[in-house]
């Protein structure tokens, strides 16, 4: 399986969590190799997602909403505001000449939000441990890439791999049919060992629209699609042109929805079109985002409005 996103569209957030989602709530065992994020960005990720979805919310129990830049900045909110100095957002602020040790001991006392994110953190190394992986590659062969995958299957018995992103071995860069050998290895290891695996590719810069993506949109090799079970084209809808369109909650409806607007720019709409499905169904799909919490919701079936094109 693949999907392509354009650059910086949020490809490796995505993947984060389609990958958590599987590792937490349905409890398989997970490896996530990436090409594009180091793995220290991946657990702050990580762990943004784990903190901010609803549904492994009820696997941790703990209620909590806290942006990604927010836990970077190590910003969070006193159980009584009037009792520490704080800023304009109302966060805590280090007193000066405090070290963040101490700055840390202290949230711990006056800031339930921070206890809960410790609380959560512990339980995420926990859970690492036990069936999420992580490993970062950047210069590798197909044989490399081959050997990590079968390593952690049978050394950890992972079920679930993501490839974040797709590329021709290193000796092939630039070599659009190249791309297409890389894939057939992946598909090759996960008939052989009935392992699901999942890439991302790069969608290209174009004026195509969102729901009209094809293939031809690849700003890859597009022989890739041979070997592929289920390609996903995914964009964002331009925030000017959301009134173009409409969604229903069943792909045959008589009751149509448009898209609500938001002045947070960090909540976005992402058309999904299935270019290639062999287990059926090619719907396009409409997805709701906020990127700064990785949250992201499957709303319904995507339309242009009629006599729109």
């Amino acid at each position: 399986m693949a999907f392509a996103m354009p650059s910086n569209a949020g490809k490796s957030r995505f993947t984060m969590n389609i990958a958590s989602h599987t590792a937490l709530v349905h409890k398989k065992k997970v490896l996530i190799i990436s090409n594009e994020m180091s793995e220290e960005k991946m657990r702050l990720c990580l762990i943004t997602t784990i903190l901010n979805n609803k549904e492994i919310q009820k696997v941790h129990g703990v209620k909590i909403s806290k942006t990604e830049g927010e836990l970077l900045e190590f910003k969070f909110r006193p159980d009584d505001p009037k009792e520490v100095k704080v800023d304009e957002e109302g966060f805590a602020l280090k007193e000066e000449k405090e070290t963040q040790k101490d700055f840390a001991k202290r949230l711990l006392e006056i800031s339930k939000e921070f206890r809960d994110v410790i609380q959560v953190t512990n339980w995420v190394d926990q859970q690492i441990k036990n069936s999420i992986y992580f490993i970062n590659i950047t210069d590798h062969t197909n044989d490399e890439l081959k050997k990590v995958i079968m390593n952690y299957y049978y050394k950890e018995k992972i079920e679930y791999v993501f490839y974040d992103t797709l590329k021709t071995d290193t000796a092939n860069i630039g070599i659009g049919e190249e791309l297409k050998k890389t894939a057939t290895i992946l598909a090759n290891i996960a008939q052989n060992f009935g392992i699901y695996i999942c890439s991302t590719l790069q969608l290209a810069e174009s004026n195509t629209l969102p729901v009209n993506l094809t293939v031809n949109d690849l700003a890859v090799s597009r022989t890739v699609k041979e070997v592929l079970d289920t390609l996903s084209l995914i964009k964002q809808i331009n925030r000017d042109t959301l009134q173009n369109y409409e969604y229903s909650f069943n792909e045959v409806d008589t009751k149509f929805y448009d898209l609500q607007k938001y002045d947070d720019p960090d909540v976005r709409y992402y058309s999904c079109v299935v270019d290639k499905n062999r287990a059926g169904a090619k719907p396009t799909l409409l997805f709701r985002l906020n990127l700064a919490y990785n949250v992201w919701e499957e709303l319904g079936y995507l339309r242009l409005k009629q006599g729109r094109d």
